[in-house]
């Protein structure tokens, strides 16, 4: 049944990305430095169980590449490893930093942009004895993997991102359940220092609005 969602999906995805668009493959760990392309395989597998719909999507890309573009062109800011990650606004940035101004340099980079909702920094301090980069991402390709061949979880709408072969994982899944096992799946996986999950549930995401709608017409 997957299977053929996910061939749904990336037939749409091609459609609206036009015959002439190219389609980027971003690693299997997730989105890039730079995100990819609304075109990617990784956001076509993603899109099939993803509730916030096709436009708040593209916002969300929009938002991680105009991010990450500030910070790249911010002179003096040196960063390490960052990635940048947006669900409905709520921006996440995964990474490490050299200096602590840089890391409140980061975080006033974000708060300057007008349709970010929340910030969640998670940034590690450079350490030379911590793992490689290799590492890193042997332990992000193996992780990622494993979401993705486990039937328990939808691994494709899962991102993972290794620091210091710590992993973090963002993303959005049908249940609190899945949510869990996707955390359990990660911490089991060999070189995995410890596991950090940003992951919600599409049924939490609903009922956090549904209290929403209630505390305003409480007003």
């Amino acid at each position: 049944m997957r299977t053929l969602i996910t061939c749904f999906a990336l037939l749409a995805i091609t459609c609206m990305s036009g015959c002439s668009a190219s389609i980027l493959i971003p690693p299997l760990p997730g989105p890039m430095m730079i995100p990819s392309s609304v075109g990617s395989v990784y956001n076509a597998y993603a899109i099939s169980t993803d509730e916030r719909g096709f436009q708040t999507i593209i916002e969300d890309e929009m938002l991680e590449t105009s991010i990450q573009g500030d910070i790249l062109n911010t002179a003096g800011l040196n960063i390490m490893d960052l990635s940048t990650y947006a669900y409905n606004g709520n921006v996440y940035v995964i990474g490490e930093y050299d200096e602590k101004e840089d890391f409140k340099r980061i975080r006033k980079i974000v708060r300057k942009k007008k349709n970010v909702n929340s910030l969640t920094t998670y940034l590690f301090a450079e350490d030379e004895n911590a793992c490689s980069r290799a590492d890193d991402y042997i332990v992000q390709m193996a992780v990622k993997s494993a979401l993705l061949n486990d039937d328990s979880v939808w691994g494709a709408s899962i991102a993972v991102k290794s620091i210091q072969c710590n992993v973090i994982l963002m993303g959005r899944v049908a249940s609190v359940n899945e949510a869990i096992a996707a955390k359990h799946i990660a911490a089991g996986i060999s070189g995995v220092k410890g596991v950090k999950s940003f992951i919600r549930s599409t049924r939490h995401n609903k009922y956090r609005k549904q209290e929403q709608r209630i505390a305003a017409a409480m007003r």
